[in-house]
């Protein structure tokens, strides 16, 4: 069906707007002002942004580890974001999970694990409560092409089968598992053939094109809540930086990343928007000024904040 105007649009607004904030934590960390753990989301913006639109706002979330674009998507103000990547009070954990555990349950955003993959057996523990529930939702997992060859993935995907439950899997394939090509570390060049083990439905899409993603996932969901069970969607995308903001990336020549910005979603989504009438040039700098107005009272926000109380730490620990 496509993507409609105003949600092409507001889809563009979220990618610059997750795009441009990562730039501004990529400053501050080299400034020394917070840690240098975030994993940058530069390539894969538009797809997280596109798929989550084509979710309803209270469907659960588990994201990847890649990017802030899934909290933007579902509104995280990113004063709150800011303040857990810089271990602050004013964060959604309360300054004390950092990056790796931002949450908002009132927006369907509920964590990463404390172990890479562990979101695929909590997803599908969400997704086997919501079905119980009868609620009608549908819970979506993001992971990276790596995290595929973990146990966890297929312990879930099995269950999810098994059970028929709500549950949308989305492999964000950028081809590299930090520093490891996904041709050395994975036995089939579609990681979505996999599906066919468990019995549902696995699709590839171009993942730098929202309306590709848009679609496949909006499918996928329709068939989660008519009770059809999962279905594994596979983006293949670029990751135009490094794994970490301290990665050098000594792996990948200059010439090789140059190429990969040249196909940048995010620069091929606002010539589409230009293209379309959505947006003008007038309009394109008013854009950039709100965006900076926003980034900038965050930033004046966190550093207001106090550092997280130590005496707090067990503060919310169960066991």
């Amino acid at each position: 069906m496509g993507i409609q105007g105003d949600v092409r649009l507001e889809i563009f607004r979220k990618a610059l707007l997750a795009r441009r904030f990562e730039e501004r934590v990529a400053h501050l960390a080299r400034a020394g002002e917070v840690p240098a753990a975030l994993h940058l989301g530069a390539g894969h913006e538009v797809l997280q942004v596109a798929a989550l639109a084509a979710t309803r706002p209270s469907d659960p979330v588990l994201y990847g580890h890649r990017g802030t674009a899934y909290w933007i998507a579902r509104g995280v103000p990113l004063e709150r974001i800011l303040c857990d990547i810089a271990y602050k009070d004013g964060g959604t954990n309360g300054g004390r999970g950092g990056v790796m555990h931002v949450i908002d349950p009132g927006r369907g955003i509920l964590g990463e694990s404390g172990t890479l993959g562990g979101n695929f057996v909590i997803g599908a523990g969400v997704a086997f409560a919501e079905q119980r529930l009868g609620t009608g939702s549908v819970t979506v997992v993001f992971f990276g092409d790596g995290t595929s060859n973990r146990g966890q993935f297929h312990e879930a995907a099995n269950f999810a089968a098994l059970r028929r439950l709500p549950l949308l899997l989305i492999c964000e394939n950028n081809g590299w598992g930090l520093s490891v090509p996904v041709s050395a570390s994975t036995s089939v060049a579609d990681i979505a053939d996999r599906a066919a083990g468990y019995g549902m439905p696995g699709v590839v899409v171009d993942g730098r094109e929202p309306d590709a993603v848009h679609d496949a996932v909006g499918a996928a969901a329709e068939r989660a809540r008519s009770g059809e069970g999962p279905t594994l969607i596979e983006a293949k995308v670029d990751r135009l930086e490094g794994h970490w903001l301290g990665d050098r990336e000594p792996y990948r020549s200059a010439d090789a990343r140059a190429s990969l910005h040249d196909r940048d979603p995010l620069v091929r989504l606002e010539a589409d928007v230009i293209r379309r009438g959505l947006l003008d040039p007038s309009g394109r700098d008013d854009l950039e000024k709100e965006l900076t107005a926003t980034i900038d009272a965050a930033v004046e926000h966190m550093r207001a904040q106090p550092a997280v109380d130590p005496t707090n730490a067990r503060t919310g620990v169960y066991a």
